[in-house]
């Protein structure tokens, strides 16, 4: 009856910060990747249940000031309309939670898919805008002198692109930048469940999640501008700016695909690896 209460007062604090989240951060560009974390993380407790049967109740002091702390804070959070204090707080309550029913053993059985639904909070969209601008910049710069060298008439002057009588905002062209962290999410994903046996190597594969995403990132920018100069500006907006950022995805996670096709064979032949 406890477990049902407390579970009950969990749900009626997390569902209308979910639907927030939904409504806010995952209908972006940045937060996409929102829905497919929450689902794959809650399966990821879920294959791990087995763990949940041998846990052991914790005394309620000192953890439960942890829940004097969080509570506070998810109630500024609501009040405030400050989604990331809000998500961070309900994800501390329920840590909390977890351990005092389960205890520690059980959190670090499970310390992927808490780690891992750290993906569900994206930053806030200014945050996001600060942090990017220099890589944003930088890859409209390589991308504009790679198609300059190639023969195409592309120039670029601070925040412009300009190619073929168009002038494309670099911000339009570039946000696929923002798609970064829902690239290294997915990626993540997919490595511990591949190589979650084999740290060292998943920790080689984790190195080349960045090289990955800017990588396609700079394509995508070049398919915009390329786009712009055959078709006109209008095509870098609506569903073919959709389908871009979903190639982005695409494109991102063949790589590492392919990547680990080629290097887990050599690394299971120099015997970094087991069999």
């Amino acid at each position: 009856m406890g477990e049902a209460i407390l579970l009950g007062g969990f749900a009626a604090l997390a569902l209308p910060t979910i639907l927030r989240l939904g409504q806010l951060s995952w209908s972006t560009e940045a937060g996409a990747h929102g829905p497919i974390v929450f689902a794959t993380a809650i399966w990821l407790v879920w294959r791990e249940s087995d763990c949940l049967r041998a846990g052991v109740r914790q005394p309620l002091w000192p953890g439960a000031l942890l829940l004097l702390i969080a509570l506070p804070l998810y109630a500024i959070g609501r009040i405030t309309s400050i989604l990331m204090l809000e998500s961070l707080s309900l994800y501390l309550i329920l840590l909390t939670l977890v351990f005092l029913r389960y205890g520690g053993a059980v959190l670090r059985r499970l310390w992927f898919p808490f780690v891992y639904a750290l993906f569900l909070i994206t930053p806030p969209e200014n945050w996001i805008f600060v942090a990017t601008r220099p890589l944003k910049m930088a890859l409209s710069e390589v991308s504009v002198d790679l198609l300059s060298a190639a023969g195409l008439a592309v120039g670029s002057s601070g925040s412009m692109i300009q190619v073929g009588g168009y002038q494309l905002l670099v911000a339009a062209a570039c946000s696929g930048v923002n798609s970064l962290i829902g690239i290294g999410a997915i990626s993540l994903f997919y490595v511990y469940l591949r190589h979650g046996s084999e740290p060292r190597y998943a920790f080689v594969l984790l190195l080349l999640l960045l090289p990955i995403a800017v990588l396609t990132n700079l394509l995508r920018i070049m398919g915009m501008v390329l786009a712009t100069h055959w078709f006109g500006p209008g095509v870098v907006e609506g569903i073919a700016h959709d389908v871009a950022g979903i190639g982005t995805f695409a494109v991102a996670l063949a790589l590492l695909f392919g990547i680990d096709a080629v290097l887990f064979p050599l690394f299971r032949r120099s015997g970094w690896v087991r069999d």
